[in-house]
Order: C-alpha cells, then structure tokens, then sequence
C-alpha cells in the first residue's frame, strides 16, 4: 500500500447509501463522524485496491472527527474556469449608508455586489439569498466562488430561539431550582 492510496480511493464517490461522501472527503460513520477506514464498497473501485482488505483513513483526515465535506478534487483533464467574488453589504435602517462597505468590497476585487437595507432581526435577507444561490450556481459550473462581506456581523445575529437547527437559550426556571431551608437551632 501507498501513502496516496486514500487520494485515489478519495477520487470517487462512496456507493454506499449510508455514507455518500462525495469525491474528495473521507467516508462518514452513521453518527457524523469521519471513518476509520474507507468503505470496501469505495476503495475497490480503485483496481490497485481491489483486493486489498482495508484501506485506512489517513491522520491528515482525522478519524473520529466531526465530518465535515470537503472540496471535490478538480475532474482530470478540466480547468478552473476562473475565481470570482461575490459581495454582500447590509445596513440596518434605511437612513445609513453602505458606501464604507461597498468601497471596501470594491477594494477587495469584488465583481458584483448584492446590498440591501434591512434590519438584523429580519429572519429572511432576499439580497444575502440571491448572493449564496448565485455562488452555488457558479460554483456548478466549475467557477471558484469568494462571498465576501466587509464584516461578519453583516451577515446578521447569532442563534434564535425557536428557528429549527438552532438551540434554544436556557432560562432559569425558579421552580426548578432548589430552595433554601434554614435550620433553626432550640
């Protein structure tokens, strides 16, 4: 076995239903963590592998981590078709301005920009939407795509309760918590 056996067993999908990793990531445990080792279903599509009995997955992938997908490795005899960066900017009311963040994102290289003027408790951003479904498509097509923005909090708020995925912030509950007794002495 090589040292880059797990790039060529990375080159394919996974076939198995359970897993599905796509090209470029390691296989995935039912319980969202990366694998141990590839599935056999997965490294005898390489024809060097096919025999083999396992194939390990490397340190560099670090077995027993949260999985998370990796970039596909560019398909053999392709080129990029380019990089482009997509810029979002958003003021919280109408009367501020956005030029700071447009002339920074113009700085940045920026080719189109998506602004809008809307508070940061609005749970629906139709410029921020448009920006990330032009990213993906643009990334489909084989396009590196940048979306950036002047600061993070552009983006908007942390968690809230009661949007689903998201943890719901803990209140103390005074029933719940144990009352205080004093003894009295005779």
């Amino acid at each position: 076995m090589r040292d880059d056996d797990f790039l060529r067993v990375e080159a394919h999908d996974c076939p198995m239903t359970a897993c599905a990793a796509p090209a470029g990531s390691p296989c995935r445990t039912g319980k969202g963590k990366v694998a141990v080792q590839y599935h056999t279903a997965r490294f005898r599509l390489v024809p060097a592998l096919a025999k083999a009995l396992t194939v390990p997955t490397p340190a560099i992938r670090k077995p027993g981590t949260l999985w998370l997908e990796l970039p596909r490795p560019p398909a053999a005899g392709t080129e990029s078709a380019g990089h482009v960066r997509i810029g979002y900017a958003r003021a919280s009311t109408v009367r501020q301005s956005l030029d700071t963040q447009l002339d920074a994102l113009q700085a940045a290289g920026v080719t189109r920009v998506f602004s809008e003027k809307i508070s940061t408790r609005a749970t629906v951003r139709p410029e921020l939407d448009k920006a990330v479904a032009l990213a993906r498509e643009l990334r489909s097509a084989g396009v590196a795509v940048t979306l950036v923005v002047h600061e993070h909090k552009r983006l908007g708020r942390g968690p809230r309760p009661g949007r689903p995925g998201r943890a719901a912030p803990r209140r103390r509950d005074r029933a719940a918590l144990p009352h205080r007794r004093t003894a009295r002495l005779p």
